[in-house]
């Protein structure tokens, strides 16, 4: 492969010259550069695209690199985490590093400092000029930023964005103050200690996707009497847990108005909520009004038959 590229990662500070941290405990960090890379790549070219990664390992003191290599294999023993021993590479390395920021200056990393957790307010896609790459601006606020339309993709994808996390990570332990990135002597990407919260990786927000209330039959499987426990509830086909929020049926069953036996049921007006979630589905239950409290029958009952006579 001749199109390889090359460039360094470096984490620094006084715990890595005074040995009070050993390097080895870097590599979680070094593991989440090439999920950052892989990550990366399936956004830029598709999910079909792996990369492969050499890794070269130095030491200088006060601070410790590692030297990537984009389209070789990296240790033997962790070498299917990154890529089959038939995956496809791609070709140009800097097609992923420079919409990272590791290379360039209007890259993803440029564009989280600049952020600092703002929330982004508008993007607007700049014309192409002359066959340079595709711009991207982004506003907060009347404040804008240009990056490369790239690394707007990038920032969207919740893969990327937790492994630049975990790449980030060791600026979080004393001692440990710099992460920097470059090809050499020289670096294109330095992050310090105080833009470490800006690569935070974001939560997931959820998506609403039901709001329904409708009539529903409960038998009850267990009571909870704390403040802000569930109910387990069962309408005959599937245990679900429930908010009981009808305070009026809360106060006669903590004043001991409403007893329960086996058998009976609740009529309920009940509210059911559905969300996407990055696990998937999410359904939460709340029991808004209790109309009627059935006790379990304990006489048979037979039609036709009048008691009151």
């Amino acid at each position: 492969m001749d199109d390889m590229t090359e460039f360094r990662v470096t984490y620094d500070g006084p715990a890595l010259a005074n040995h009070e941290m050993d390097p080895r405990e870097l590599a979680p960090a070094l593991l989440a550069v090439a999920e950052l890379l892989e990550s990366s790549a399936k956004v830029l070219f598709g999910e079909n695209v792996k990369l492969k990664i050499n890794v070269k390992g130095s030491f200088q003191t006060g601070s410790f690199n590692i030297d990537f290599v984009t389209g070789l294999q990296w240790l033997k023993s962790i070498r299917d985490l990154f890529a089959g021993e038939n995956a496809a590479a791609v070709a140009n390395g800097l097609a992923i590093l420079t919409p990272l920021g590791f290379f360039g200056a209007k890259g993803l990393a440029q564009l989280l400092v600049w952020l600092d957790r703002r929330k982004i307010t508008r993007v607007e896609v700049l014309p192409e000029v002359d066959g340079m790459p595709t711009q991207a601006r982004i506003y907060v606020g009347e404040a804008f930023c240009e990056v490369e339309k790239e690394a707007v993709d990038l920032l969207r994808d919740v893969g990327v964005r937790k492994a630049f996390d975990k790449v980030l990570a060791p600026l979080d332990r004393a001692g440990v103050d710099t992460f920097a990135v470059g090809q050499g002597v020289g670096f294109n990407l330095v992050v310090v200690k105080e833009e470490r919260a800006a690569f935070d990786a974001p939560d997931v927000e959820e998506d609403l996707l039901i709001d329904d209330t409708r009539r529903m039959v409960f038998s009850i499987i267990s009571l909870a009497f704390k403040e802000d426990n569930k109910w387990r509830l069962s309408d005959g086909a599937a245990t679900i847990s429930a908010t009981i929020s009808d305070q009026s049926f809360l106060d006669d069953v903590n004043s001991s108005v409403e007893t329960f036996a086996k058998g009976d049921v609740l009529v309920c007006t009940v509210r059911v909520k559905q969300w996407q979630t990055q696990q998937g589905a999410r359904t939460d239950y709340e029991v808004i009004k209790v109309e009627e409290h059935r006790h379990a029958a304990r006489q048979i009952r037979i039609e036709g038959l009048d008691m009151a006579h």
